[in-house]
């Protein structure tokens, strides 16, 4: 199967326009038949004008206009639901395609019975490599190092052909329509961050298969419209760990989870302030220190600050 007729893809853009265009002529560039792929950009309420500039340049898309940033969950559930192809794309507008990852990821789904969600290999702008398969969180990794888990992960995953994985990380998923009937959508408490990470939960409870299909690639600028606010960004991601981790995991694994990571966060300020001091307040250390002085004090207020994306 390469028809891309049969695909969708959905690009979520949040004020970043000129990635968006960029994400969606690459991936027009890398296909067969470009006339036959159905495009949809959900503008997630910029209110920039991204949204009629996109319509503008994208004349043969879809171009949905959010009246206001509703989260990234929300806004692939927008898309996949004007979606009637057997196979949707969920797409951050940080990325590039390269020669036929498309077709090679939809090959994938359609090869496995079971598959129900495919992921390429991430190649970071440099050319090296962005782990895409991760293992699923626990609370002890997320307390000890969550990237020493998913290295560890990767380290030791086969890489020569596709294969199964616990998870992956969302800025390119392909999903298989037909088993999203029977799973449901992404979950909309998740504002941002943690959205694919449940999804990816719940396709494995219910017994179907995620890909991991290295052939396909596809370049990642990684969290562009995140880092405009690096300490909003930080806080959301706490928001939707402990969101996932209330779900998942109970009060008690929550619990643990907040006095581990209270201590990590009392532990990188003090390490922050003591850098700051030894560096004469070297730049760099004064906005380490800013951030984590805002995590301990938002966590000292038992996270209810609304100081994330959602506010």
């Amino acid at each position: 199967m390469s028809d891309v007729r049969q695909c969708a893809l959905i690009f979520v853009n949040w004020r970043t326009p000129d990635l968006t265009l960029r994400a969606v002529q690459s991936a027009r560039a890398t296909v067969a038949d470009s006339a036959g792929l159905r495009i949809l950009v959900i503008d997630n309420g910029s209110g920039d004008g991204s949204a009629e500039r996109l319509a503008q340049a994208l004349p043969d898309a879809d171009v949905v206009a959010l009246p206001e940033n509703v989260g990234f969950a929300r806004a692939a559930n927008a898309g996949l639901q004007r979606v009637h192809a057997p196979y949707a794309f969920i797409l951050n507008s940080d990325i590039e395609f390269r020669d036929r990852a498309i077709e090679t990821l939809a090959q994938a789904l359609a090869a496995d019975d079971k598959a129900a969600m495919a992921c390429p290999k991430l190649l970071r702008p440099d050319g090296s490599i962005q782990p895409a398969p991760v293992p699923q969180p626990r609370v002890f990794w997320e307390i000890v190092s969550r990237n020493l888990h998913r290295h560890l992960h990767y380290h030791f995953l086969k890489h020569d052909r596709t294969r199964v994985v616990p998870g992956v990380v969302g800025p390119c998923m392909a999903l298989k329509m037909s088993a999203l009937q029977k799973v449901g959508l992404f979950d909309e408490q998740f504002f941002f961050f943690f959205e694919e990470t449940d999804l990816c939960k719940r396709i494995r409870e219910a017994g179907w298969n995620i890909l991991y299909v290295p052939a396909a690639e596809v370049l990642h600028l990684q969290g562009e419209s995140a880092n405009r606010r690096p300490v909003r960004a930080r806080i959301q991601f706490h928001i939707s760990r402990y969101r996932y981790f209330g779900k998942h995991a109970g009060p008690l694994g929550v619990g643990i989870l907040f006095l581990g990571l209270w201590l990590r966060a009392t532990l990188n300020l003090l390490g922050s302030l003591l850098l700051l001091v030894l560096t004469l307040g070297k730049r760099k250390h004064r906005d380490r220190l800013a951030m984590y002085s805002t995590i301990w004090v938002w966590h000292l207020l038992v996270c209810r600050p609304k100081w994330g994306f959602e506010s």
